[in-house]
């Protein structure tokens, strides 16, 4: 364990304040993590470790420092085993900093602005030190994989950590589209009411297997189980639309069957899912979906329903390995 990085195995109340108080939204995905471990049965193992560690090596969880933190759990893999946030995301203009440096205005501890980004920076490549020594007590098998998911990574603190000397093996960028529940389309935008032999329901556990069959997201039986779900069902007892709310709440796995498209199903189970279940993380009113930047059949569905780019994220594997070579 590192002196400088503290470690729970249940989320902190405090770090939840401090991301709800101080860091919306950009700490969302990482609160909503939180969040589902505390609200959801089976959302946290004995294996969850959140990391934390603030500016000077200081563990204490307060306002008004640099700091990063994590959710990690290695049992989940291969789907996300880490969401990590920096300190330095919410800056209106951290994108270019993380990139190029700049920046002279000063905090009210008398650093620069790019001082503080470049300790929050420094901290988040503390946590990754410190992922490094949970994986490598984690198992043998474990350890011998050099690589760590992170999910809905934000491409401000991914610049960061490059110039921090983190490596990432593989990277996959994405938009991430907010969207406010108070401003979501009236619900007559959708289908309208279901024919008389269709209903809503939540997805059936025998199900499960055509759900991943319709996707490229690495999920597995277990996961999905836990997760909020909605789903348009034939009397037949087929589904013909679906979509779940992942661990962080980002709307996923949102699918029609090609030949019930274009009829609105795939509009009215996302509203219908983020009106019913988002309540079960939080009460904030933001929702979202991360979407590639090459699948515009999404991007016009996530514009019909309000929303907008906001930052983009990635899912990255990261290297732990050539992260930290001295480390053993």
């Amino acid at each position: 364990m590192s002196p400088d990085v503290a470690i729970y195995t249940s989320p902190p109340e405090a770090l939840v304040d401090l991301l709800r108080t101080h860091h919306l939204p950009h700490a969302l995905p990482l609160l909503r993590r939180l969040r589902f471990a505390q609200n959801f049965p089976g959302g946290i193992t004995e294996h969850t470790r959140i990391l934390f560690a603030a500016s000077d090596g200081d563990t204490a969880i307060r306002a008004g420092t640099p700091f990063a933190a994590a959710y990690l759990d290695f049992s989940r893999g291969p789907e996300t085993e880490i969401w990590l946030y920096s300190s330095l995301e919410r800056q209106p203009d951290a994108l270019a900093s993380a990139s190029a440096g700049g920046g002279t205005a000063t905090d009210g501890g008398g650093r620069t602005r790019e001082e503080e980004e470049e300790e929050a920076a420094r901290c988040a490549r503390r946590v990754l030190a410190e992922t490094r020594r949970q994986r490598d007590a984690y198992s043998a098998e474990r350890r011998a994989l050099p690589t760590v998911l992170a999910g809905s990574l934000s491409e401000t603190l991914r610049l960061a950590l490059l110039n921090q000397g983190v490596a990432f093996a593989d990277v996959g960028v994405f938009d991430k589209w907010m969207f406010r529940l108070d401003a979501l389309p009236p619900v007559r935008d959708g289908p309208g009411p279901l024919a008389a032999d269709m209903r809503w329901d939540t997805v059936r556990r025998g199900d499960i297997p055509l759900i991943l069959s319709r996707t490229h997201i690495q999920r597995k039986e277990r996961t999905i189980v836990l997760l909020p779900s909605m789903a348009v069902y034939r009397d037949d007892g087929r589904p013909i639309a679906w979509a779940l709310l992942g661990p962080d709440s980002s709307l996923s796995s949102l699918h029609c069957e090609e030949e019930w498209r274009k009829q609105g199903f795939a509009k009215a189970v996302a509203m219908k899912l983020w009106r019913e279940r988002l309540k079960d993380y939080d009460d904030e009113v933001y929702c979202w979906a991360d979407v590639a930047p090459d699948n515009p059949g999404s991007q016009r569905l996530c514009k019909s329903l309000g929303g907008r780019v906001a930052w983009s994220v990635s899912w990255s594997q990261i290297d732990l390995d050539r992260s930290f070579p001295d480390q053993q």
